[in-house]
């Protein structure tokens, strides 16, 4: 599983699921969602890492982060140590039984 941090518009072809940090309210990640999934990709708008699903990301290669605010840098290295656990799930084919 790689993973991308960036601009939803610079995330490679191949990224498949976006995961989207920041405030639920936020009318900017409410559209960079719509965005996404108009373009095919599945989407997931979130603001800690305990949100993440196992089963989000079982099968995926590519996965992007899109940071919707500042000051979350705690909140990205979290979600990135979440995803490199699935990550290592996933590549011993046990990625559904990741404990949340």
């Amino acid at each position: 599983m790689n993973i991308h941090i960036g601009m939803l518009s610079d995330l490679p072809p191949k990224t498949r699921t976006v995961v989207l940090i920041g405030s639920r309210t936020s009318d900017h990640l409410r559209e960079l969602v719509r965005i996404a999934e108009f373009k095919g990709r599945a989407a997931y708008r979130i603001e800690t890492a305990s949100e993440l699903q196992p089963r989000w990301f079982a099968g995926e290669e590519e996965i992007g982060i899109v940071v919707g605010a500042a000051g979350l840098e705690s909140v990205v290295k979290a979600v990135m140590d979440r995803l490199n656990q699935f990550a290592m799930a996933q590549a011993r084919g046990m990625l559904e039984g990741v404990a949340q």
